[in-house]
Parts: structure tokens; sequence; C-alpha cells
């Protein structure tokens, strides 16, 4: 499924962007183990939440896409 931004509803387009930033935030931590390596507890929380944020975010944008597009 390909969702254009042009398409979409301001208040999705702004989920869709904190879900990619949430992602990226969550997969960079993730990659670098040497930024939270004194806190262990820390590091293996904070990518995890923010990875089940993006795939919410995520899946609410696709919903709220799919309801905007349906309204036409």
């Amino acid at each position: 499924m390909r969702l254009l931004r042009h398409q979409l509803d301001p208040k999705s387009r702004r989920i869709l962007a904190a879900g990619n930033r949430c992602l990226a935030f969550g997969l960079m931590l993730t990659i670098s183990a040497e930024v939270l390596r004194h806190c262990p507890a820390v590091f293996h929380g904070l990518p995890t939440l923010l990875i089940g944020l993006a795939i919410i975010l995520l899946f609410w944008s696709a919903r709220r896409s799919r309801d905007y597009a349906s309204r036409f």
C-alpha cells in the first residue's frame, strides 16, 4: 500500500511524521549500543517503547488515511 503525503489530511500527516520519528529514534538507540551502555534498563526499555509507539502511530495514520479517503 502506497500512501502519498498530499492525499492525507494534516492531522494524519502529523501522526505519520511522529511515527516515523519514533521509529528512527528507536532504531538509532538500538543500533548505537555504546550510547546507553551504563544503564541497561533504559537501553532496553526506551527503544522498545519508541518502536512500539511507532507501530501504533503508523497504524493509526494508515487507518485515518483510509477513513479519510472513503469520505470522498
